[in-house]
């Protein structure tokens, strides 16, 4: 027994942790089969030394599982002894160890940043059950696809119907309402929704109950439904607030329920206030009768199993049946079904996106810095490497240790990138566009997180594999002999040279994109919007409908209103008019026609934006008059009907002739169509976007088209707090219970209305500045590196006679070289990334010759001037030194 306990212990010494499972099978049963043999051979049968043998050894799965044991706790020993060393190389160059988790942190902090925002937009569940069964349904002319419109109140009771499809659909219309009876009278946002809007939504109430189906029938009692903001912050979170009457545009409604802070509809829009029957809306109420007034945005929920392609099918039915029934109204027009998400995150998923690509290639530049110095960093350790070699170290245990120490610079690079995203997130929300700003919050949450440690350790394999490959791949004797840093000539030379043109190559990518979006946004902003926006101060007041029901008590108060503020020596330039240019609320757009000319095929119509506007409106915004005259106090409602028709609209509706004295028929709802002559031709405006080209415009007076309403403007030299104070007095004067909202500067207006393009461009340009210096940073360390392993060849040139100019052009003529190859490869990637910007640009071109050459030379400039300071102690180089050199 002696002896097989002697060939067990020599069996267990032979069972290492490197050994495979294939390996560690056979061994096993080849010493089972040994410990066997020794039994025989002192004197026991076959089967009694067989069972020794197993009860000495153990069976042959444990012994597997032990020998697995043996392999991991040698796998966590190394793992901590990696570990340690990786700190200890770290703490030992500190210098490195700052710029390397420097470069990271802004690269996985700038791309945490911008993910958090897709997120937020893009990839967050929409807080809905089965968000992907939501569509939104709207009408549109059939040869004007782009011209979306609301659908009837008439056409969505057939929607209704309509159950092949949807199980359920709901209609909903937005804007302001006055509240008073709860401290000083405010506006409050106003949702008039059909009562299936909340089923369909599965919402549950936090109070109280939500619009029940007999609340959306004519003649029902007014009620409505408060969210839970709202109730906390004017009502003091009073519990008894149910069954009370809140004043809303000075009619009573019942509060009947209480909304929970996480109900949010529409996404993308601002959180609405209060939520009644469309039926009862003071506004939309009496236009529901009117078919022709499409108010209303249809959400509807399709059935399980349907696709929108199906509804889509199903629409085009029913819209060519209404347009049989109802040829009047409903001729010409489609409906078209949208995905809820995709009318809600349309117009910004392609920025986003672009974004998130032009931050990624800023990491990948930053990984490639980081794979230059690791590069340059293995050269002096090449003896290091060699020598651990020697003693025995696997290549694969050499590459393990090298990683190692590059996943620690990506995890304290994860780490410091997250506080410089919190950074970021906490400056985004003053520069986001309002529809970024409305669509999600921005937080550090979960996904952001495991984004970011997923970047880590990305990150340190991106930059560290390499490295660590080359460091180990080189004739281990050479190594020992060489050491320092001629060993890393060659294969890692010619690596760190073509990571310098990977850097310049993506720095051409991305200061291209960032050129392009600063030339078109310096154009936007240069753009002549048709007036003076300087020094005006903009306010707005709504009149409630349930007191102020008629259109002479709407003239009546502008009237008065205007008079007080002319009477006051600092706004003395003031006019009334709705809307105005750059409106958040949107433009108004009217059907016309033109009498005299031949009736209108059918499915198309004349369309033009409107605004009804005091007679000053013109002087005081210095919109010009072209043809004809302005506006007098002569065009009162009793008078002949007038209108003053835009450049553009004159142009493409009058072509080659005076439009003065003709007549045109238009009218806004419900009051229907009214015949008006054209008195004046005034300047384009550019009344939606700075980036849209001014469109047909008509103006009409206020005081043959009131409205409940509308924004006043005032040229002052004040300020906009004083002429606020004015607006108020003059307002509460007359009516002490009306609010004055929206009090801002018309150029603050002008920068909202570009908001989107200044979020992009910023972020964009910011990108493509820390590219431009990331780029420097690597031709810089490449020449530094080269001109250090040449020090000797160097040396040998001037020693034979090589004058220091000639030095300086070769050390530069090397940086030149690497920098034209990027530019040309970049160039290359440039010219088709760019063409997926086409959108997002205003009168330059994605491939624009100057913004390419630009980029081209600044980054050469710049490439030549990070070689100049190696180039420089090239020069001083003393020959003998350099052939004393290592």
């Amino acid at each position: 027994m002696r002896i097989i306990r002697i060939v067990t212990r020599r069996l267990h010494s032979l069972l290492r942790p490197s050994r495979s499972e294939s390996e560690l099978q056979q061994e096993i049963e080849l010493h089972i089969q040994q410990l066997t043999n020794a039994g025989i051979a002192a004197g026991l049968t076959h089967a009694q030394a067989r069972a020794a043998a197993l009860r000495e050894f153990g069976p042959v799965e444990q012994t597997k599982e032990q020998c697995r044991d043996t392999r991991r706790v040698g796998w966590i020993q190394d793992l901590g002894q990696d570990l340690r060393y990786a700190v200890r190389m770290l703490r030992e160059s500190p210098a490195f160890t700052t710029v390397a988790v420097l470069t990271l942190a802004l690269g996985i902090g700038a791309n945490t940043a911008i993910f958090s925002i897709v997120d937020a937009v893009l990839l967050r569940a929409l807080p809905y059950p089965d968000p992907d069964q939501l569509v939104l349904m709207f009408n549109f002319p059939v040869k004007r696809p782009e011209a979306l419109s609301g659908i009837s109140y008439r056409d969505f009771q057939e929607f209704r119907k309509q159950n092949e499809v949807f199980s359920a659909t709901a209609g909903n219309a937005f804007h302001d309402l006055t509240l008073t009876g709860a401290g000083d009278p405010f506006v409050v946002n106003t949702a008039a929704v059909t009562p299936e809007l909340f089923g369909l939504l599965n919402t549950t109430p936090m109070l109280g109950r939500t619009l029940l189906p007999d609340d959306g029938k004519p003649g029902a009692p007014p009620v409505a439904v408060l969210s839970e903001d709202l109730w906390r912050t004017r009502f003091g979170a009073n519990p008894h607030l149910l069954g009370h009457p809140v004043a809303l545009d000075m009619r009573a409604f019942t509060i009947v329920g209480i909304l929970p802070a996480d109900f949010r509809y529409p996404e993308g829009a601002p959180p609405q206030d209060v939520f009644i029957p469309v039926l009862q809306d003071p506004l939309y109420g009496p236009m529901t009768a009117q078919p022709r007034v499409r108010l209303l945005g249809v959400l509807g929920r399709l059935k399980p199993g349907i696709t929108v392609e199906k509804a889509q099918a199903a629409m085009d039915t029913l819209a060519a049946r209404l347009a049989n029934e109802y040829p009047v109204q409903d001729s010409g027009i489609a409906i078209r079904v949208e995905p809820y998400r995709k009318a809600v995150v349309g117009n910004v998923r392609s920025p986003l996106l672009i974004l998130l690509g032009a931050v990624a290639l800023v990491l990948l530049m930053a990984c490639a810095n980081l794979a230059n110095l690791l590069l340059s960093r293995a050269a002096p350790r090449a003896r290091e490497i060699a020598v651990r070699s020697a003693l025995g170290a696997s290549r694969m245990r050499l590459v393990r240790q090298l990683l190692t120490e590059s996943a620690l610079l990506g995890l304290l690079g994860g780490v410091a990138g997250l506080l410089v995203a919190a950074l970021a997130i906490r400056s985004f929300p003053p520069l986001l566009p309002p529809d970024l700003a409305r669509i999600g919050s921005l937080h550090l949450e979960a996904p952001v997180l495991l984004f970011a440690l997923f970047l880590s350790f990305a990150c340190a394999i991106a930059f560290g594999l390499a490295p660590a490959l080359l460091a180990t791949s080189t004739n281990l004797q050479a190594r020992i002999k060489e050491g320092g840093e001629r060993s890393g000539q060659g294969r890692g030379q010619r690596a760190r040279s073509l990571l310098a043109i990977a850097e310049v190559s993506l720095a051409m990518v991305l200061l291209v994109g960032g050129g392009l979006l600063i030339r078109s946004f310096s154009l936007v902003t240069a753009v002549n919007p048709g007036f003076d926006p300087e020094n005006v101060t903009e306010a707005e007041v709504s009149l409630p409908q349930f007191q102020y029901s008629k259109p002479e008590q709407w003239t009546a108060f502008a009237d008065a209103l205007m008079v007080r503020l002319h009477a006051q020596p600092g706004l003395r330039d003031s006019a009334l008019a709705a809307p105005l240019p750059m409106d958040h609320q949107g433009q108004a757009n009217f059907e016309f026609t033109i009498v005299g000319d031949p009736p209108l095929s059918p499915g198309k119509t004349n369309t033009a934006d409107y605004a009804t506007v005091s007679p000053d409106y013109f002087r005081v915004l210095r919109i010009p008059l072209l043809r004809g005259r302005l506006f007098s106090e002569m065009d009162s409602p009793s008078n002949p009907k007038v209108v003053i028709i835009s450049e553009t609209l004159a142009r493409r509706y009058f072509p080659d002739q005076n439009p003065i004295g003709r007549q045109m028929k238009f009218g806004f709802p419900p009051h229907g169509d009214v015949m008006r002559e054209i008195v004046g031709v005034t300047g384009d405006v550019r009344d939606e976007a700075l980036s849209r080209k001014p469109g047909p415009l008509m103006y009409v007076p206020f005081s043959q088209a009131p409205l409940y309403g509308g924004e006043v403007v005032v040229r002052t030299s004040l300020g906009v707090a004083a002429a606020a104070t004015g607006i108020r007095d003059a307002v509460h004067a007359i009516d002490p219970n009306l609010p004055v909202t929206g009090v801002e500067s018309f150029p603050e207006a002008l920068g909202q209305s570009v908001a989107r393009e200044r979020f992009r461009t910023l972020l964009l340009g910011s990108f493509s500045a820390m590219a431009l210096v990331l780029a420097a940073v690597g031709i810089f360390g490449v020449i530094s590196c080269s001109a250090a392993q040449r020090r000797r060849e160097i040396g040998i040139r001037m020693a034979v006679g090589a004058q220091r100019r000639e030095i300086l052009s070769l050390i530069l003529s090397e940086g030149a070289k690497l920098a034209l190859c990027g530019l040309a490869i970049g160039a290359v990637f440039a010219l088709l990334l760019t063409r997926l910007m086409a959108s997002l640009l205003y009168e330059v071109s994605a491939w624009d010759p100057l913004t390419f050459g630009a980029v081209a030379i600044l980054l050469f400039s710049v490439a030549v001037i990070a070689c100049y300071i190696p180039a420089r102690r090239a020069m001083r180089v003393d020959p003998m030194v350099a052939l004393r050199y290592d």
